[in-house]
């Protein structure tokens, strides 16, 4: 049997998405518009707390545990597994992760500008001017700075890509009974007659 030549694939395009959405699930931000002077307090903010010299070393670090946590949860799928004993088929999976995880840090790389908007914005919704001075004046302490460095890393605590991997094992045990499903309700959908409209 060579069910892994679809197993693969699918599974690969199937822990994209949920090893995104393991990294936060909140929802949409309002596109209201926000104050000039919280707008400015909030870009300082964000550039104190996302210096530019470490901005790549962050991004790096985040698809590093993004990427590991999916490949983790690919590779302990049993059929999965055992494509990957055939060395060329190990290969030229290991060489796909590797380009996809370079393309991917690349993009957030380029996209860096429009997420640093997007958080500046985030924030001055959400706090006042004075408590954006507040947590400007924290960030700048040794503390808030050390903060500032490690929080990105959080991602990769062992704790926390164990929980990733419990979670991306989960979602991976349950598709094969929900594309079941979906197959079922296609074939019934497709079975049904067309009423014809009544004149």
């Amino acid at each position: 049997m060579r069910h892994w030549k679809f197993a693969l694939p699918a599974a690969v395009l199937i822990a994209f998405p949920v090893a995104v959405q393991a990294q936060g699930t909140g929802g949409t931000a309002s596109s209201a518009k926000v104050e000039s002077d919280r707008l400015a307090a909030a870009t300082q903010l964000v550039s104190l707390m996302l210096p530019a010299t470490q901005r790549d070393a962050m991004v790096d670090q985040m698809m590093q545990s993004i990427m590991s946590t999916m490949i983790a949860s690919i590779k302990g799928q049993p059929e999965i597994a055992s494509a990957l004993e055939q060395p060329k088929v190990e290969a030229v999976f290991n060489r796909f992760l590797d380009r996809q995880r370079q393309l991917a840090s690349d993009q957030l790389k380029a996209e860096m500008p429009g997420m640093l908007t997007a958080m500046s914005r985030a924030y001055a919704r959400r706090f006042t001017t004075p408590q954006l001075a507040e947590l400007h004046a924290f960030f700048d302490t040794p503390t808030g700075q050390l903060y500032a460095r490690e929080s990105s890393g959080i991602l990769s605590d062992p704790d926390i890509v164990e929980w990733q991997r419990n979670l991306m094992t989960k979602s991976f045990a349950r598709y094969p009974d929900e594309i079941k499903a979906l197959v079922n309700e296609l074939e019934h959908a497709l079975a049904e007659p067309v009423e014809e409209p009544k004149a």
